[in-house]
């Protein structure tokens, strides 16, 4: 089942060109890494996905549904997971989960208690449901942001460099989480600079420069035998970045 289609959408932010034609599908089930040099318009992708952005041109569907036309239908069948948590600070890890789903999906606060306690275990933190989010590691705190997004049930979950802003003893419990839900089949989208997270986890990769697709294929294609020196010099710059961050 097609799951996102998007055709030639544009965005602009006054003169500058940050989405420019680009065009995809994503099938159910699928893990789609999106990598590429900053600048290159991954973040904005995400956010015109969700509804974050309004597009300046083309067409998104969501499982078949049309952004343009039935946006709110569209956009709650998916999640999203920012780099910065956006957790609520005056409220407890469990009343962050309940919220959305006590006033956007008029759950039962039973219901909702139950199913928020369940999410807390499979990204391991069932015993922070009473901590506040000022209490919690980075980590802790984007395993709770993605837990919270899952809250609503998405069909689709959008993570937009989820691990960038966490020290680097903290990427892996993250990652570790992003892996579980790939295996539970959730189908995702994941703006990541994790090169090994994107070669052992995705189905496909994509990678931008200029606003633009210029590469959708398989990892190992693009890790192992790049088919541009544009991509190649990318992926060198990562590894060289990440060898020295890891020293």
């Amino acid at each position: 089942m097609e799951m996102i289609r998007a055709e030639k959408i544009n965005k602009s932010f006054g003169k500058l060109k940050v989405l420019n034609d680009v065009s995809f599908e994503v099938q159910q089930g699928e893990v789609i890494s999106v990598i590429g040099p900053s600048g290159s318009g991954k973040s904005t992708l995400l956010r015109c996905l969700i509804g974050l952005e309004e597009i300046n041109g083309g067409e998104i569907f969501v499982e078949g549904i049309s952004t343009e036309k039935e946006g709110k239908k569209a956009f709650r069948k998916m999640g999203m997971v920012f780099q910065g948590f956006n957790l609520f600070p005056h409220k407890t890890v469990l009343e962050n989960l309940t919220e959305a789903p006590l006033i956007v999906k008029k759950e039962d606060r039973k219901t909702a208690v139950q199913k928020a306690r369940t999410l807390l275990k499979k990204v391991g933190l069932g015993d922070k449901e009473d901590s506040y989010p000022s209490q919690l590691s980075g980590g802790q705190k984007q395993r709770v942001a993605i837990a919270r997004a899952m809250s609503m049930e998405p069909d689709i979950m959008l993570f937009d460099e989820p691990t960038s802003s966490l020290d680097p003893e903290l990427v892996g419990e993250v990652l570790s989480v992003i892996r579980d839900l790939a295996e539970d089949k959730i189908t995702m989208m994941v703006v990541t600079h994790e090169m090994g997270f994107a070669r052992d986890v995705s189905d496909r990769v994509f990678f931008m420069d200029h606003g633009k697709i210029i590469s959708d294929t398989v990892p190992e294609k693009i890790f192992v035998n790049p088919e541009s020196e544009r991509i190649q010099a990318f992926l060198t710059k990562i590894l060289n970045e990440n060898r020295g961050s890891h020293q």
